[in-house]
This record gives structure tokens, sequence and C-alpha cells, in this order.
């Protein structure tokens, strides 16, 4: 039997679809919204990424419970950008909005990636056993982690001999998938 403490492995391998997504985390990229002319209309932008980040959060059973975004004196220019926060489950999640034009569309992406820790560790798992070449089990925790994009969180992988190491699950934007490696 090959044990994590016995194997030399400090791998850093691209998760699944299974794992970026929808099991286990899950931010948001690229979303567009067109508000009204003569200043941003915040509330319908609100809105919006209230019901896109939903949408994306019914893959991990949550849902958001409010937006709010900033409304400064004077309306933002072409090319500014700034941050909204969702609530999830009593966490921000950083929303940034980039005014595209004059018309005040524009575009928002998240800044963090939330995770179901169940679901993180049944997918990391099925990844670290397929890796490692024998049964590992990972533990992650309960409830769910939001995490920023770059930043990440730690879990726990155990053979069947009991012999454990960390594993260090870092959140990267959705284009890239989430990253994980096993630690010395």
């Amino acid at each position: 039997m090959r044990s994590i403490t016995r194997s030399r492995i400090n791998r850093r391998a691209c998760l699944s679809t299974a794992l970026a997504l929808p099991a286990a985390a899950l931010a948001l990229a690229g979303c567009q919204v067109s508000l009204s002319a003569g200043g941003p209309d915040y509330e319908k932008l609100e809105s919006e990424i209230t019901g896109e980040l939903n949408k994306r959060y019914t893959q991990i059973a949550r849902t958001v419970s409010n937006v709010e975004c900033p409304r400064p004196t004077t309306a933002p220019k072409t090319g500014e950008t700034f941050t909204c926060n969702a609530g999830l489950e009593g966490q921000p999640v950083r929303v940034e909005v980039k005014v595209r034009d004059d018309d005040y569309n524009v575009d928002f992406s998240t800044l963090d990636a939330a995770f179901d820790l169940e679901n993180a560790g049944r997918a990391l798992t099925q990844e670290v056993s397929a890796e490692l070449g024998f049964p590992v089990t990972v533990l992650c925790g309960e409830g769910l982690k939001v995490v920023a994009i770059g930043e990440f969180l730690e879990c726990t992988a155990a053979d069947s001999d009991g012999d454990e190491r960390t594993v260090r699950l870092t959140a990267d934007s959705v284009d890239e998938g989430d990253h994980w490696e096993v630690l010395d």
C-alpha cells in the first residue's frame, strides 16, 4: 500500500470542471447589463447581479441575500470600475463592475469564489486519488467558504493507513479553473 507520507508528491494540477464550477466553487465572469442613460440605475444593476449570482449558486444550493453597490455623487465615467458586495450566507462576495460606455452599459464579474466545502472535499477525493494512484479521502470542512481569486483554502487528505497531508486549493478565475497541490 502506498502512503501519502512515503510519497514525495508536491504537484500542481488543474481541477476538473466538476470541481471548478458545478460541485464546489463558483465565480462569475463576463456578465453585461445595460443601465439607463443619465446615470446608472443602481437598483437595476443590483437586481441583475443578484439574478446572475443566484443562477450560478443554484449549483451549490445557495442564494444571495442582498447586493449593495456604492452610489457616488457623480456618475462613473467610461472605463471606471467600482465594487459591489453580495451577501452569501453572511459572507461578502465582491463583484467588480466596469462601465463600458457613456450609456452606462457595464460588465461585471466576481472577485471571489464560493466553495461548498463538502462538495470540494468529494471532488478533491476523486482528483487527488487519481493523481496519486491510490485512494485517499479529502476533507475540507462543512458549509460555505468565500475565497478571493488567487487565494487558497486548505483541506486534509488521508490514506487508509491514516497518514495525512494538506491539500491547498487555490481559487482561480473562471477561465483558468481552480488548482490544487498536495503539500509535503
